[in-house]
């Protein structure tokens, strides 16, 4: 009897620890904004903070207009979301040359429950984006 009970608090130990410690959810996913492809996102829950990465490739014709160089520049915002409903949005973030791309931000889930704590699953990713430093990204649908 006595080595069931250690058993059961073992695994329920083991649980909670798993619930607490560091965990990562990726998808290869398709998102496309002027011209730029988004083909790979991650999130990493350590704590109460989630961290997201992500891939993408920016087109050369996006950044080669020599006649009009403030376009050679896209400003993107980006919102990732987990099965559970929870969202985690990017601030604006701009990219200034071609090629395969990464960005990587952190949101503190700690004032919506520390969320980020159990493990989750990505599920969405959305990009808005614009051309130039000044412009208006717009806003998530």
């Amino acid at each position: 009897m006595k080595a069931r009970v250690l058993a059961l608090v073992l695994a329920s130990s083991a649980a909670a620890l798993a619930a607490d410690g560091p965990w990562v959810s990726e998808a290869d996913v398709s998102v496309h904004v002027n011209g730029h492809s988004f083909h790979h996102a991650r999130v990493e829950g350590q704590g109460c903070t989630l961290s997201v990465h992500l891939l993408f490739d920016a087109p050369e014709n996006g950044y080669s207009d020599p006649k009009n160089k403030v376009r050679n520049y896209q400003l993107f915002q980006a919102r990732v979301k987990m099965a559970k409903g929870q969202v985690a949005t990017s601030k604006h973030f701009g990219n200034a040359a071609a090629g395969e791309r990464q960005y990587s931000y952190d949101v503190d889930t700690t004032s919506d429950g520390c969320w980020s704590k159990a493990p989750g699953k990505l599920v969405k990713l959305d990009v808005i984006g614009c051309r130039n430093r000044g412009c208006d990204v717009g806003a998530f649908e």
